[in-house]
């Protein structure tokens, strides 16, 4: 009887100890479902973290594309302005984008070697101060871009050319100019810089 006695207060025992087990175990469960749900939820919502590829490909969609520019000296310019009294001397560097030029310069292979094997770029070396020769697709074109920088300088007043606002739009004249001067179909020379500029 003894034994009958001791079972049922080790059930009893047991007994107690389950439901104390059971809300342990059942806050315990609660913890992690609300930390999963806590963790879940917003990584659902921002649609989970993306593979480290898909990652690396939507960071270099987002750059932009930094383009290579180069710049070629156009040389020194001296013109009378259009009142008499006044001349201008500039130095000038433009600033073009050759990947532009190459699309629309591009050669069939043949041409290509031939021109390689002939003696490459027209124009000669560099230019005093070790500037970048004018590039191929000027140098065939250099009489009609002086002409063209002659002309729009040539157009100008003194007072035109003495403020900032003034210069800024001549150098818009000249791009407009050398870009028609070079005749590509889509314009490669996108800024001009004075190097020198000097009114008398």
């Amino acid at each position: 009887m003894s034994d009958h006695g001791a079972k049922p207060e080790e059930h009893a025992a047991e007994g107690g100890d389950k439901p104390k087990k059971s809300k342990k175990g059942l806050f315990i469960g609660l913890g992690v479902v609300v930390l999963a749900l806590g963790a879940g939820v917003p990584m659902f919502l921002m649609g989970g973290e993306p593979p480290a590829e898909e990652a690396a490909v939507h960071e270099e969609e987002e750059k932009p594309h930094e383009k290579h520019l180069e710049t070629a000296e156009l040389g020194i310019f001296i013109v009378n302005l259009s009142e008499t009294t006044s001349f201008l001397k500039t130095k000038m560097t433009v600033e073009f984008d050759p990947e532009i030029v190459d699309r629309q310069t591009k050669k069939p292979e043949g041409e290509e070697a031939a021109a390689e094997e002939g003696g490459g770029e027209h124009g000669g070396g560099e230019k005093a101060g070790g500037a970048a020769p004018m590039p191929e697709f000027m140098a065939h074109k250099e009489t009609q871009i002086k002409d063209a920088v002659i002309r729009i300088l040539s157009s100008k007043h003194t007072d035109e050319m003495l403020t900032g606002e003034g210069k800024e739009r001549l150098k818009e004249e000249l791009v407009e100019g050398v870009n028609e001067a070079v005749g590509l179909e889509d314009p490669a020379v996108n800024r001009i810089f004075f190097t020198e500029f000097i009114i008398q």
